[in-house]
C-alpha cells in the first residue's frame, strides 16, 4: 500500500511540473510583450513620476527623462520595433510645446531593452499649473503591449515655486522672500533646500558664504543687463 501511495504522489508531482512547464512556455516562449519603465530615481518603482523645473537652473528649458522599454519574453537575433502612443484622454500636455517623444523604440538584436528618451519642456504657464503626459505601449510594432499595469508611464510636471517653510531662519542671509529671488538663488547655487536652523543643518558660516556668492552673482547679472536690474514679481529690485 505504501508503494501505491508513493506512485500516486509521484504522478501528481509530475503532472504539476508538466503543467508549470506548459504555463512557462506559454508566458515566456509563445508570447512576448513590451513594458515601459520610468527612471528609478524619479519613479521609485511606480508607473508615474512628478517633476518641477523650479528646482533647476533658470537656464534649464528642457529636461530629458531616461525611460526604458523592456521586453518580457525571449531575445531575438534581429532588431524589433516597439511603437509608442499618447493616451490623449489622460494627457493635458501639448505635443511640441510641452514634450517630445519618439514614435517608436528599436530593441537591438540579442537585447531585452532599449532607452526611451522623453523630453519635457519648461513654459511660462507652468509657474502656476501642472501638465500631465501618459505614454503607453501601442500595438502595431514587432512587439505589442501586455500587462496593463506595465503598459504606461505617467509624467506630471510644473515650474511652481513656493516659499520654504524655514524662510524666517534664512531671512538673515537672503532678505525678504519673493518667488523670483528664490529662483535666482536656486539657479545660482544649484540648491533648493537650506537646512539652516535644523539639527545638523547648514552652519552660519556656510549660509553667509552663500549670501556672498549670491551678492556677487547679482552684481554680474545686473552688469550683463544694463538698465534692467533683476526685479521680482512685485517690481522690487532684488538685493542680498
Amino acid at each position: 500500500m505504501k508503494r501505491v501511495y508513493t506512485l500516486i504522489a509521484a504522478a501528481i508531482l509530475a503532472a504539476c511540473l508538466f503543467t508549470a512547464c506548459e504555463n512557462d512556455a506559454f508566458t515566456w516562449g509563445n508570447y512576448t510583450y513590451a513594458r515601459i519603465v520610468g527612471p528609478e530615481n524619479w519613479t521609485l518603482g511606480t508607473d508615474s513620476l512628478h517633476f518641477t523645473f523650479s528646482s533647476q537652473s533658470l537656464a534649464t528649458t528642457e529636461f530629458v527623462m531616461e525611460a526604458e522599454i523592456i521586453i518580457m519574453g525571449e531575445v531575438a537575433d534581429h532588431d524589433r520595433v516597439v511603437r509608442l502612443a499618447i493616451d490623449t484622454t489622460r494627457t493635458t500636455a501639448v505635443k511640441g510645446t510641452h514634450y517630445t517623444i519618439p514614435e517608436s523604440v528599436t530593441i537591438p538584436a540579442d537585447e531585452v531593452s532599449a532607452p526611451c528618451h522623453i523630453a519635457i519642456r519648461r513654459t511660462p504657464e507652468l509657474q502656476s499649473v501642472n501638465v500631465r503626459l501618459r505614454v503607453k505601449i501601442a500595438p502595431g510594432g514587432d512587439i505589442g503591449p501586455g500587462v496593463n499595469e506595465w503598459n504606461t508611464l505617467i509624467i506630471q510636471w510644473n515650474d511652481v515655486i513656493s516659499r520654504p517653510i524655514n524662510w524666517d531662519a534664512l531671512q538673515e542671509f537672503f532678505g525678504e522672500y519673493s518667488d523670483m529671488k528664490f529662483r535666482f538663488i536656486i539657479s545660482t547655487l544649484g540648491i533648493s533646500q537650506f537646512t539652516y536652523g535644523e539639527p545638523d543643518g547648514m552652519s552660519w558660516g556656510a549660509m553667509n558664504n552663500y549670501r556672498l556668492m549670491l551678492a556677487d552673482a547679482l552684481v554680474r547679472y545686473n552688469a550683463e543687463h544694463p538698465g534692467e536690474p533683476l526685479a521680482d514679481e512685485n517690481n522690487q529690485f532684488i538685493t542680498f
